[in-house]
């Protein structure tokens, strides 16, 4: 893991707000990945409990920044590796009075009182918006800001409004693209990425033709770290150190997707099982081959014009090596519904 590479080099390294990667009878805890010290949620942590603590989620990113700012200002002296994952956009929003008082000129025309979707990812998003800033003015107030390297990025997509538990508040936009969360494409895998080094990271540019992806996130924090990347590992991803640093090119390697259960919302957004991006090319498919999509994306950023049909030969070589790539993953259970897209049409 990350952490545990750079914890070997003497950083010291922490983690703290959402875990997410197992709770219940043993499952993990973040040392087990080389995080010395944490204190997480969606965890088998039991300090912070959701259902415990009233309007935890509202607060939450404000409790995680705390605890950030404490751990860094105890390591001032060394170097250290902070990984701070924010509960806030994801449902279930429930933001307070206080956080929903800028947006109540839109509050729906009813006479009901019902809040408005935007009125509430909205005020979740904003606190999320302050306490981020928060962390960044005590990172320049602690004389850390030249020689610290911020990474601010999402998992996924928007959230879709036809997901219980965020039918109210399901207001994220994919911008122009196809696609929201669990789909495969490019509304539900493009995420922001942002990077704050100043004199390192060029300020206010940006990048439209390199593709990153957070499998590059080891080998170029390794790379930044002045760290030795070791073969053996097997990496997915690659260095993109040039790249946060200025460069703009193409990637080395492909970037592979798969998703195996059902995508909520409009059958336009539901994608086939798997997809591979290599160089300019988008190969989407089931591996049954009952659907087979392939783009152009520089060109056809919204995936609407599917052009499988005129390059058989690249729509082999790409699908032989998702196929392939799928062989080397861990079994699990598919739903019925994974990769399909068909719409109940009326009949005679």
């Amino acid at each position: 893991t990350v952490a545990g590479l750079l914890k070997k080099a003497g950083y010291r390294t922490a983690h703290f707000g959402k875990w997410h990667l197992g709770s219940g009878p043993g499952a993990p805890m973040p040392d087990a990945y080389g995080i010395e010290v944490s204190k997480t949620v969606n965890s088998n942590d039991p300090r912070w409990r959701e259902d415990k603590i009233p309007y935890f989620r509202a607060h939450s990113t404000r409790l995680i920044v705390d605890e950030a700012l404490e751990f860094i200002k105890q390591n001032l002296d060394r170097p250290f590796y902070v990984n701070l994952w924010t509960l806030l956009p994801h449902a279930t929003l429930d933001p307070t009075k206080e956080q929903l008082e800028p947006f109540l000129k839109l509050s729906p025309q009813t006479a009901s009182g019902h809040l408005g979707a935007h009125q509430i990812y909205f005020a979740s998003l904003r606190d999320l918006d302050t306490q981020l800033g928060r962390l960044i003015d005590e990172l320049d107030k602690l004389g850390l800001k030249d020689n610290t390297l911020i990474l601010f990025s999402s998992d996924n997509g928007p959230e879709d409004i036809h997901i219980r538990n965020a039918s109210h508040s399901a207001f994220g936009s994919p911008g122009p693209f196809r696609g929201r969360k669990r789909s495969l494409y490019e509304g539900g895998i493009r995420v922001p990425l942002i990077a704050r080094w100043p004199g390192k990271v060029p300020a206010g540019r940006v990048e439209t033709r390199s593709v990153l992806s957070g499998v590059d996130f080891l080998p170029t924090l390794l790379k930044i770290a002045g760290l030795p990347e070791d073969a053996t590992l097997g990496l997915d991803g690659e260095d993109v150190s040039d790249i946060l640093f200025g460069a703009s090119r193409g990637r080395r390697k492909p970037l592979f997707w798969e998703w195996r259960f059902t995508i909520a919302g409009y059958n336009i957004n539901r994608s086939p099982m798997l997809a591979i991006r290599e160089g300019d090319w988008k190969l989407l498919l089931n591996p049954d081959f009952s659907r087979v999509e392939l783009y152009d994306i520089p060109r056809d950023p919204m995936e609407l014009n599917n052009l499988a049909d005129r390059r058989p030969e690249l729509v082999k070589d790409l699908a032989a090596k998702v196929l392939a790539w799928q062989k080397t993953l861990p079994p699990g259970p598919i739903e019925p519904a994974a990769g399909k897209n068909d719409y109940p049409w009326p009949k005679d």
